[in-house]
C-alpha cells in the first residue's frame, strides 16, 4: 500500500452507467487496459493523488470541506484498484511501462496500435469500410476537376466511424491531383512528455494493407541540419493515431503504388499560447521547418505534406465545466472559419495568432501539425474541402475537424 499515491496522466470524461453519472478513466498510452469506471467523489479523491498528499492529509482535507468523514478502508481500496489497472505511478507501472518500450524499440515496425479497434484488422473488411467512405464522400460533395497541382493536404485524425467521409474528401485529392511518391506527414502527438517539438522514427509502419517504409535518406538529410536528437519521445509513436490513420488512407487509395513516408509528431504549443510568442521564435521549432522545407522543396512534385488534425475540443469531456449548446456551437464555427481561411491563404502566422489570441479556447489539438505545415508548403492557395462536427449527446462535447487541399495552379 502506498502511502502517498500517485495517478499517472489519464483521460477522464463522464458517463452515464445505469442512471448514474460515472466517469471513465483510462490510459491513452496504454489501450490493453480496460477503462476504469469510478464515481464522482472518487475522481474528486483522485485530485489528490499527486504524490506529494499522504492518505491520512486527504481523509483530514475532505472533514474540512465537506465536513464529512472519510473511512480509509475507502482510500485503500480506491488505491488498490488503480494500482491494479496500472493508473498508479509506482514501481509496478514502471516496470509494465519498460517492458512495452522493450517491445517497441525491438520491432522492426511501427505495428498498428488500433487496428481491430478503430477499424477492421481484416484486409478486406478494411477496404470495404474505405470504398464506402469514398461513396459517400462522392454524394457530399462531387469532385470538382480543375488544372492544378496537390501539394499539401489537411485531414483529420478523428476516428473513421465520425469522419471517414470527411477523411475521404481529402484523399481522393491524391488520386487525380498528384504523382507524389513521398509523403512527409505531421501528426498530433495528444501525450507526449518531453521538450522535442517535433518526434522522428525510421520505423516502417504497418497496417492491415501492408507495411510502408520511411523514407531514410531524407531522414539522414534532416539529421545532419539539426544537432539534437530528434528520435527523443519515438516512444509517443507507439499509440499515437494521428499519423496512423494516414497511413491506412495512403495505402488504400494507393493501392500497389510504392511510396514512402516520412513520420513526424507534432509537440504542443501551449508554452507559446501561454506567453503570446510566435512558435518560429523558438531556435528549434525555426531550424528544423526551415531545412525541412529546403529538403521538400528538392524533391519537387514527388513529395506531398499531410497534417493529420483535428480542430476544436470543448465540452466536459475535455474539462470545460459547461456543455455544449447551440451557442457555443456557433461561436466554434464562427472562431473555426477565421482560422481556416488564413490556412487558405497560406498564412502560418495568422493561423497561429486566430489561435493564440483566444488563448486556445478552442483546445486545437491540430495547431502544431497545421502550422508547420503551412510553413513548409509550396502551394499557392488554399481551399476549405469540408468541415464538420462531432457532437457527443451524452458528454455533451464536440470536436471539429476539416479536410482541405494546398495547390499550385489552376484557378
Amino acid at each position: 500500500m502506498m502511502d502517498y499515491p500517485k495517478l499517472i496522466a489519464v483521460d477522464a470524461f463522464p458517463v452515464e452507467e445505469d442512471g448514474r453519472k460515472m466517469y471513465c478513466i483510462r490510459d491513452p498510452q496504454n489501450s490493453d487496459n480496460p477503462p476504469l469506471m469510478v464515481s464522482e467523489l472518487a475522481l474528486y479523491l483522485m485530485t489528490f493523488f499527486d504524490g506529494n498528499n499522504s492518505i491520512d492529509s486527504i481523509i483530514t482535507t475532505f472533514k474540512k470541506k465537506y465536513d464529512k468523514q472519510i473511512v480509509k478502508s475507502d482510500i485503500d481500496s480506491l488505491v488498490n484498484t488503480l494500482d491494479g489497472s496500472l493508473l498508479l505511478e509506482n514501481e509496478n507501472y514502471l516496470n509494465h511501462n519498460k517492458l512495452i518500450e522493450s517491445n517497441f524499440f525491438n520491432s522492426e515496425t511501427r505495428k498498428a496500435y488500433l487496428s481491430g479497434l478503430s477499424y477492421p484488422e481484416n484486409k478486406d473488411k478494411l477496404n470495404n469500410l474505405l470504398n464506402e467512405y469514398f461513396v459517400k464522400a462522392r454524394e457530399k460533395l462531387p469532385i470538382k476537376n480543375k488544372n492544378e497541382v496537390l501539394r499539401g493536404l489537411v485531414s483529420p485524425h478523428i476516428d473513421f466511424n465520425r469522419g471517414g467521409t470527411s477523411y475521404a474528401v481529402a484523399y481522393r485529392e491524391i488520386l487525380s491531383k498528384t504523382n507524389a511518391d513521398t509523403y512527409l506527414i505531421f501528426g498530433t502527438t495528444h501525450y507526449a512528455q518531453n521538450k522535442n517539438p517535433f518526434i522522428l522514427t525510421r520505423k516502417p509502419f504497418s497496417t492491415p494493407l501492408g507495411t510502408v517504409d520511411t523514407d531514410n535518406e531524407f531522414l539522414n538529410r534532416l539529421e545532419d541540419k539539426c544537432d539534437w536528437d530528434l528520435y527523443e519521445g519515438e516512444i509517443f509513436h507507439r499509440t499515437e493515431h494521428s499519423i496512423e490513420f494516414q497511413v491506412v488512407f495512403l495505402q488504400h487509395i494507393l493501392k500497389e503504388r510504392e511510396f514512402k513516408i516520412i513520420p513526424i509528431l507534432c509537440n504542443s504549443f501551449h508554452q507559446f499560447v501561454g506567453n503570446g510568442s510566435s512558435p518560429f521564435e523558438d531556435n528549434k521549432i525555426s531550424t528544423f521547418l526551415t531545412e525541412l522545407k529546403n529538403i521538400i522543396d528538392s524533391y519537387g512534385d514527388s513529395a506531398l505534406v499531410i497534417a493529420g488534425v483535428d480542430l476544436a475540443h470543448v465540452g466536459p469531456k475535455f474539462g470545460d465545466k459547461n456543455q455544449v449548446d447551440e451557442k457555443t456551437l456557433s461561436w466554434i464555427r464562427s472562431r473555426d472559419t477565421i482560422s481556416l481561411e488564413f490556412t487558405e491563404q497560406i498564412d502560418a502566422e495568422g493561423f497561429y495568432r486566430s489561435v493564440e489570441e483566444e488563448k486556445d479556447k478552442r483546445k486545437i489539438c491540430g495547431l502544431s501539425s497545421i502550422y508547420s505545415m503551412l510553413k513548409i508548403t509550396d502551394a499557392s492557395y488554399g481551399t476549405i474541402l469540408d468541415y464538420d462536427n462531432a457532437l457527443e449527446e451524452d458528454t455533451g462535447s464536440v470536436v471539429t475537424f476539416a479536410s482541405a487541399g494546398y495547390y499550385r495552379g489552376g484557378t
